[in-house]
């Protein structure tokens, strides 16, 4: 068995334990006591702190004509916003960020712990207003690296 997404390692859980790190024979009670704890977690909580590796795409329905509730957001790196303006599932216009929208809330990044981005506000700049399409599909495409910048210290005591 090995650590999928846990919010501590094997090393800080020894630690905690007393456990000397040379000992490995409760090893993989202790990986599935870190797995389990993580996922409680994230279910208790309703989301979840670990980043994605890489960039993911995922769709949203504008909440009103100017803000779209997003899943968490850690970074800026990689971000693409894309609209859906014919409602025709093309995601034709790309949105550039500070100059077509901004990420709320506004300085999470700079935050300590730093905090993830919510939510994308249009600002006034050439796009009106999102898509609300009656056709039923999504108006938004986000593509980003979601879930939090880093694992709160809060979090990794209480996985501890």
């Amino acid at each position: 068995m090995t650590l999928t997404n846990s919010y501590a390692t094997m090393a800080m859980l020894k630690a905690e334990l007393n456990i000397g790190q040379a000992d490995t024979s409760y090893d993989t009670k202790l990986e599935m006591a870190l797995n389990a704890a993580s996922r409680q977690i994230d279910r208790h909580c309703g989301r979840r702190f670990w980043q994605d590796p890489t960039t993911v795409q995922r769709e949203y329905y504008a909440d009103n004509a100017y803000d779209c509730f997003t899943d968490d957001i850690s970074t800026t790196t990689g971000l693409v916003v894309k609209v859906d303006d014919a409602g025709d599932g093309s995601y034709a216009t790309t949105l550039t960020i500070t100059t077509n929208f901004i990420l709320l809330p506004r300085n999470a990044d700079h935050e300590v712990p730093d905090l993830p981005f919510t939510q994308i506000r249009l600002v006034d700049s050439g796009i009106t207003a999102f898509p609300i399409w009656s056709s039923g599909r999504p108006g938004v495409r986000v593509t980003a690296k979601f879930g939090w910048p880093a694992i709160p210290d809060d979090v990794e005591k209480a996985c501890l």
